[in-house]
């Protein structure tokens, strides 16, 4: 008799799990649970940030709304699922941005407004990272000299989920770089600002 996870009878399905197939079990167990989703879900934790310093990093870097500078701050993420595709709300402090991510083919698609990137997920025993392999801005994709160098990269430490994001732009160096870790939480967001 096969379990459900052999049959993939009646059981729905994350996201990540329709993009990854059996190679999501590979990953390690705070990832799966994060990933592993089909509903609506909170988790936070603590982070950092860091931003470049240069004046078109700091352009980008508004653009996609991304947090200010802190050393060490709550974070949270609101994992908002419906219909296959998710909308992650992160709060670092008091700061909040967002960004929707999709399936498309084999590719995890990521918008934030008016950028959208397209990525493959590599995973092995140790986690999880996101490899850019397409830019676009208002629809229009960007030659590839223009692409940021993005590090998506979740991992297990002592069993908590952790998390790095890069992103460093030709010319002007570092747009931003935040890391952390996240745990399932009841907390709710505070009010928009």
């Amino acid at each position: 008799m096969h379990s459900a996870r052999e049959s993939g009878v009646g059981v729905a399905k994350s996201l990540y799990q329709i993009l990854l197939g059996d190679a999501y079990f590979v990953l390690p167990a705070s990832i799966q649970e994060l990933h592993g989703h089909t509903t609506s879900v909170i988790y936070s934790g603590r982070g950092s940030v860091e931003r470049g310093s240069h004046w078109l990093s700091r352009l980008i870097g508004a653009m996609m709304y991304f947090p200010p500078a802190s050393a060490d701050t709550p974070v949270s993420v609101r994992f908002e699922i419906l219909d296959g595709s998710e909308t992650w709300i992160r709060q670092f402090g008091e700061h909040r941005f967002q960004s929707r991510l999709s399936a498309r083919r084999q590719f995890l698609h990521e918008s934030f407004g008016g950028i959208s990137i397209q990525f493959k997920l590599d995973v092995d025993e140790s986690g999880l990272q996101m490899i850019a392999t397409r830019w676009s801005v208002l629809g229009l994709a960007l030659p590839t000299f223009l692409w940021p160098t993005i590090i998506g990269r979740e991992i297990e430490v002592e069993g908590v989920f952790q998390f790095l994001v890069e992103a460093v732009m030709p010319v002007c160096g570092l747009v931003v770089r935040y890391r952390g870790n996240l745990t399932r939480s009841d907390a709710s967001f505070a009010a928009p600002h």
